[in-house]
C-alpha cells in the first residue's frame, strides 16, 4: 500500500485534502501534517516519525510538500535519503494530490512508478488561460 502524507506551512495540507475529499470522496490512505507558526523543527519532526512508520515493500509513503528548502520540506527529505519506500515530492497541487490518490488505488502502481507518473504530471497541472 502506498500512503500519501501532505505537508505544508499553514493550513494549506488541509485545504488540499478537503478539496480532494470534494471531488474523489474520502481516501483512507492520505493523511496530513501541518508546520504550524508555533512549531519548532523537533515538533514537526515528531509528527513525521508518529506517521510515517514501518516503511517497507509493501508500505511506502509518499510525501508531498508545498516548497523545496521549507521546513517541512527539508525535515522529512531525510526520511527519503534513508529509506527507498519514501519518496517525497515538492510544489504540490490539488491536480497533482487527485492524481496520486487515483493512481495509488491501482493494484500494481508502485512508489517508484507513482513518483515518475506525478513527475510527468506536473507541467500539466499549471496554465495560463487565454484572454
Amino acid at each position: 500500500m502506498i500512503h500519501i502524507i501532505i505537508t505544508s506551512h499553514g493550513g494549506l495540507a488541509e485545504g488540499l485534502v478537503q478539496s480532494s475529499n470534494m471531488l474523489i470522496g474520502e481516501q483512507g490512505n492520505v493523511e496530513c501534517i501541518t508546520f504550524a507558526p508555533d512549531m519548532g523543527v523537533e515538533e514537526l519532526d515528531e509528527l513525521y516519525a508518529a506517521k510515517i512508520t514501518g516503511a517497507s515493500d509493501e508500505n511506502q509513503y509518499l510525501i508531498l510538500c508545498d516548497i523545496k528548502g521549507g521546513t517541512p520540506f527539508n525535515v522529512v527529505s531525510r526520511y527519503s535519503f534513508k529509506n527507498d519506500n519514501i519518496a517525497v515530492i515538492y510544489g504540490v497541487n490539488l491536480p497533482i494530490l487527485v492524481a496520486a490518490l487515483l493512481e495509488a488505488q491501482d493494484e500494481g502502481v508502485t512508489l517508484a512508478g507513482l513518483t515518475e507518473s506525478l513527475q510527468q504530471q506536473f507541467n500539466e497541472t499549471i496554465g495560463v488561460s487565454e484572454i
